[in-house]
């Protein structure tokens, strides 16, 4: 015999059907935030670094274009910033041309996987991007 005033909670707890997308929906839009917030995973530099990375990268073009280096070929000009290992700096042409696709342009730490963020500039020393 049920209480007067009492309802059965059969069906609407967790596994109830509509709850289970109310749930799923917080799920998805929860884990979304998430990525947004994280840059998809994280693992980005901060503008702090990325602008630091940008200023070194200006001084080893300078210091490249002072030695004669051909910059037009689209060179890597730093395999390694000073104090910042994980970052090399890569002359290219924007739009870009078949030879900037050229390995033997591209800097050897970055394809190998040894450094993940590059600063590219055009061979006039002007950034197209720093990632």
């Amino acid at each position: 015999m049920a209480c007067k005033g009492f309802r059965s909670r059969r069906g609407t707890g967790f596994a109830a059907g509509h709850d289970n997308r109310r749930v799923a929906r917080y799920l998805v839009l929860l884990l979304a935030a998430v990525f947004a917030f994280t840059g998809c995973g994280g693992g980005g530099a901060s503008q702090t670094e990325r602008d630091r990375a940008v200023t070194e990268a200006m001084a080893a073009y300078h210091e490249a274009k002072a030695t004669g280096v051909d910059l037009e070929r689209g060179p890597c000009i730093a395999d390694q910033l000073p104090g910042m290992p994980d970052w090399v700096v890569d002359v290219a042409h924007d739009p870009r041309e078949p030879v900037d696709d050229d390995p033997a342009n591209q800097c050897a730490r970055f394809r190998a996987g040894q450094a993940h963020h590059f600063v590219e500039l055009d061979p006039q020393g002007n950034l197209i991007r720093a990632e």
